[in-house]
């Protein structure tokens, strides 16, 4: 019998493909991706033409905040399948998917995050309970699993996984240069969408606090928040010290950058920039409260990789911003342990190989697939 194994989520970003080829390249024709083209990404949208790959329809606002995936639940599910799906609550046509592919027999995995900077306690009382339902859980993190387990998850009833979440960085590896603080132009870097969820504004106050006189700051990134936040650069008076880049996939175009830089910068709820810059061998600088990150946070280890600022404070950034960069030394250690961090896990290759040995996993513990095996 041919098992197919089905992942349907919100969105393809540019980002995810890398997992989905190296899975592709080790599970065939059975690996099919269903996702909606989501312009609102913008450089991170991509056009389709993967093999996997699989087009949905847009998806719908509902009252209440709630959205329904156009053709979701119209994607084939038949007994025996793999059905993961994406843990995102509010998407209804989602949850009704899963229950088909339970109803129709097919081994279901969640996949979501255990916590994230955008989660509330209610709805996170609602996800809770729906991670009852599948099979298995897969979160973002191995951090998440172990959370997951300390806030009630019984490991004995429902099998968790985490894929540490994390980027193709390969290319990364090859165009990334050596570190040496003396030889490098700027100061910081700050990689991401530019949202409110990045909290820039903190970060521009800090470089116009005297702790940072001259610091620099190069940003790489797009996003409708970008004229005012130049604005404000002018009426700080540190214009001249800040380097707008617009957004871009182009890796050649971010090596470029991300080589003249000594850190790498984060004010808000930092996520997948994170992985993005540890890549680069560049110590982090983000906030301290984890709770009000997204879940790549885990990647951090403070004092080996990255330092923290008191969450929301500019004095603090702008304090932590210039006793880091006066310490080439700690500087230089950091960098060899942040490219370290993103060479043993946190790439496109770990988390294939992790998403591929949980899909062995969750069918291996199942009773039918025992059931199969034996008829056979």
């Amino acid at each position: 019998m041919r098992r197919r194994i089905t992942i349907v989520q919100p969105a393809m970003p540019n980002y995810r493909r890398a997992l989905f080829d190296r899975m592709a390249s080790k599970l065939g024709s059975s690996l099919v991706v269903y996702a909606s083209n989501q312009r609102e990404l913008g450089v991170l949208s991509t056009g389709d033409g993967s093999s996997w790959h699989r087009d949905l329809g847009r998806l719908r606002p509902l009252p209440l905040g709630l959205e329904w995936q156009q053709g979701a639940c119209s994607v084939p599910v038949k007994r025996g399948d793999v059905l993961v799906i994406c843990g995102a609550p509010r998407t209804l046509s989602t949850i009704v998917l899963l229950f088909k592919g339970i109803l129709l027999g097919a081994h279901t995995i969640w996949w979501g995050h255990y916590w994230s900077a955008t989660s509330r306690p209610w709805r996170a009382a609602i996800r809770y309970a729906l991670m009852r339902v599948p099979d298995s859980i897969m979160f973002y993190t191995e951090q998440e699993v172990d959370e997951y387990y300390a806030g009630g998850g019984n490991q004995r009833k429902k099998r968790a996984f985490g894929l540490n979440n994390g980027i193709e960085t390969d290319e990364i590896v090859r165009l990334r240069t050596a570190y040496s603080v003396e030889n490098r132009s700027r100061d910081l870097l700050l990689i991401g969408r530019i949202t409110p969820k990045a909290e820039i504004d903190i970060l521009l106050e800090a470089l116009s606090l005297p702790s940072c006189e001259g610091v620099t700051l190069d940003v790489i990134g797009s996003g409708h928040d970008e004229a005012r936040l130049r604005k404000r650069c002018a009426d700080l008076g540190i214009a001249d010290r800040v380097a707008w880049h617009g957004g871009t996939v182009d890796e050649k175009q971010i090596a470029a950058i991300a080589n003249q830089c000594k850190a790498f910068v984060y004010p808000g709820s930092v996520g997948l920039s994170l992985i993005h810059a540890l890549s680069y061998g560049l110590p982090a600088i983000v906030h301290d409260d984890r709770w009000k990150h997204m879940p790549e946070i885990a990647a951090l280890n403070c004092g080996m990789n990255g330092v923290t600022f008191q969450q929301g404070k500019a004095g603090s950034l702008a304090i932590t911003i210039a006793e880091l960069l006066a310490d080439h030394t700690r500087l230089t250690e950091m960098s060899r342990s942040a490219a370290y961090t993103t060479a043993v896990t946190f790439n496109a290759a770990d988390m294939a190989e992790r998403f591929c040995s949980a899909i062995d996993q969750v069918l291996a513990d199942s009773p039918s697939t025992k059931i199969d095996s034996d008829r056979r």
